[in-house]
């Protein structure tokens, strides 16, 4: 059995190589096929390929003879052929005129989406992984390609529908800077043209590549940033307890880990986040090749989740150690990037681990490995008889919505305003007797920030320095690269302070008018902070996250805009003192702030 399998992996690998010499692969299987078992053995020994023994046994050939049935060898319910039978080459039909049309509508509508998208994984290391996504996507349906060309043709008109609304996302994302609603509308057109054209079936067919594609869209800022913050804490957390259970001083604030030597921040960075989105694509993807159990498959990809954030804490603490014993200089450069790599390999070795210990309790059943040879069926063909007109109307409406959707986002691609405004920096600096001094922003928060113009400015009064007033405006000219702003919901905790009180109250703004902002009270040990902070931009104030990115995507359709700004207040609450009493203290300078903003925030 082991022979032949032997015997016809080399006809296959002799057929390609002796093609070139002008022997057909037919011929070529017809004069291999009468040789025995053991001379093929013989053969393959003096050719000394030990390895293609084992490599065979788990793939799917189809060698073909013109005067003996097709042989098969593999693992796999479905098996594939490798070769069409006109002279061994691969037969793939490629896409008519409509195709053609249709695949030169979508690269008209997404080409400058999908640039933007190759360029944050090249830039980003979050989604660095995201280039595998498509290409794990392409293998598989290589791979199920014979079961995808026998799947039987029944369009559907319920794609049309879903086309229309892929579009409809397509224009928000686009116009309203949301390119996560812009990149996932890309998938969704996809799947309304599978159905609409080829059917359910074959949607169902392909649904696992279509589906995994969506791990290579990088979730929107605002929701991933509601993701790394609880990550950094817990990582925080885990790392403390165990530089703690090996007997090494430290005191944790927030994300901040104070030791002896140095004081580590546990940044987005090493929030685990980019690990865990690496890990869960390769959990997938090993799960899809060496699992056949789908419940194992599940509990795989699950498992790398948490995985991903014990490895991270790991490796905090591992820093930590180092900066203990070692040398302070080592958290960072080389021996941090190279314990992130070490790390990441840990893990893997921990998720196959995990899989090694399933597989010994619940053994798997038997698979088709044990069929050494299946007959050859001929290809049942997947051509459903479909009325040439309403071929001919599903073609129309579509190209007619898709050609309308990239006119009418062409004509509106107008380039993005950019109204004059002052410089933050011109702010008055004297503000009722209080001086002021301006704090300069270090390069990794402005990283995190991303691209725009910052004010860290400090208010106080000579006779009572500890009652300062910290103004803070970040304004961004374009949001339109996905640089979103930071809400202080994630900033203050991790450095530590925890909010003790929310609300929403009305500051009194230009005119006699009033708006909303945000509250807080946040404490860290005996030290209490109050917080005023709303997000402004085109003569509105909000105190919402969601509500300002509403706005956000209406103005950019409606005024061709996206710029945007955070204004917060800051100051320490004194003994004794209520919320009220120091919000009274902040709008000695707000009040005077205020009504000036309009020149630096554009309305």
């Amino acid at each position: 059995m082991v022979c032949k399998r032997a015997l016809a992996l080399l006809t296959l690998i002799e057929g390609i190589t002796l093609r070139t010499c002008g022997k057909s692969f037919a011929q070529l299987s017809h004069n291999v096929g009468n040789v025995t078992a053991t001379t093929s053995l013989n053969l393959l020994r003096n050719r000394q390929f030990p390895a293609l023994l084992m490599f065979c046994l788990n793939t799917t050939f189809r060698v073909s003879s013109p005067s003996k049935r097709a042989i098969y060898m593999g693992d796999s319910a479905n098996t594939v052929p490798f070769a069409s039978p006109r002279e061994g080459r691969l037969s793939f039909p490629l896409p008519g005129p409509r195709g053609w049309t249709l695949i030169l509508l979508l690269v008209w509508l997404y080409h400058s989406i999908l640039y933007r998208l190759a360029n944050q994984y090249v830039s980003d290391p979050n989604f660095s992984h995201g280039f595998f996504v498509p290409a794990f996507a392409i293998f598989v349906l290589w791979q199920n390609r014979q079961r995808l060309r026998t799947t039987p043709i029944a369009p559907a008109w319920f794609g049309f529908p879903v086309i229309a609304v892929a579009l409809i996302l397509l224009v928000l994302g686009d116009l309203g800077v949301e390119l996560f609603t812009s990149r996932m509308s890309l998938l969704l057109l996809i799947g309304g043209l599978i159905i609409l054209f080829r059917g359910w079936p074959l949607f169902r067919a392909v649904f696992f590549p279509w589906a995994f594609l969506s791990l290579g869209v990088p979730l929107p800022n605002l929701i991933l940033q509601r993701l790394t913050f609880p990550l950094q804490i817990l990582a925080s957390k885990l790392s403390t307890s165990l530089l703690e259970l090996v007997g090494i001083p430290v005191l944790r604030e927030g994300n901040v880990i104070h030791l002896a030597a140095k004081s580590l921040e546990v940044v987005e960075a090493c929030a685990g986040i980019r690990s865990m989105l690496s890990l869960l694509t390769l959990a997938i993807i090993y799960g899809y090749l060496m699992e056949q159990r789908n419940w194992v498959r599940f509990l795989l990809a699950c498992s790398s989740v948490p995985i991903a954030v014990f490895a991270n804490a790991f490796r905090i603490f591992g820093t930590g150690v180092l900066v203990q014993y070692w040398d302070p200089d080592k958290a960072e450069g080389f021996y941090h990037l190279f314990q992130g790599w070490l790390i990441f390999v840990v893990s893997l070795i921990m998720l196959f681990t995990l899989h090694r210990i399933i597989n010994m309790i619940w053994k798997p059943a038997p698979s088709s490995i044990a069929k050494s040879f299946t007959t050859a069926k001929a290809p049942v063909s997947n051509a459903a008889p479909v009325p040439a007109n309403k071929a001919t109307l599903r073609f129309a409406a579509t190209a007619a919505l898709m050609l309308a959707t990239a006119v009418g986002l062409m004509a509106h691609s107008q380039n993005e305003v950019f109204p004059p405004r002052q410089s933050l920096g011109t702010l008055p600096a004297e503000i009722n007797g209080l001086t002021s001094h301006d704090e300069v922003l270090d390069a990794e928060t402005l990283e995190v920030l991303g691209p725009g113009e910052f004010l860290d400015r400090y208010y106080t009064n000579p006779q009572e320095p500890y009652a300062w007033i910290n103004l803070f405006i970040a304004y961004f000219p374009t949001q339109k690269m996905g640089d979103t702003i930071h809400s202080p919901n994630h900033c203050l905790p991790g450095s530590g302070y925890v909010p003790s009180q929310r609300q929403v109250v009305h500051l009194p703004g230009a005119a006699g008018s009033s708006f909303p902002a945000n509250r807080y009270i946040v404490t860290k040990g005996a030290d209490r902070l109050l917080v005023l902070y709303w997000f402004q931009a085109h003569g509105r104030e909000v105190a919402g996250d969601y509500q300002s990115k509403y706005y956000l995507i209406a103005d950019s359709i409606r005024l061709h805009r996206s710029d945007g700004s955070l204004v917060r207040f800051m100051t320490p609450m004194l003994d004794g003192e209520s919320a009220s009493d120091a919000q009274v203290r902040v709008m000695k300078v707000g009040s005077q702030v205020i009504p000036l903003l309009d020149n630096y925030i554009p309305r």
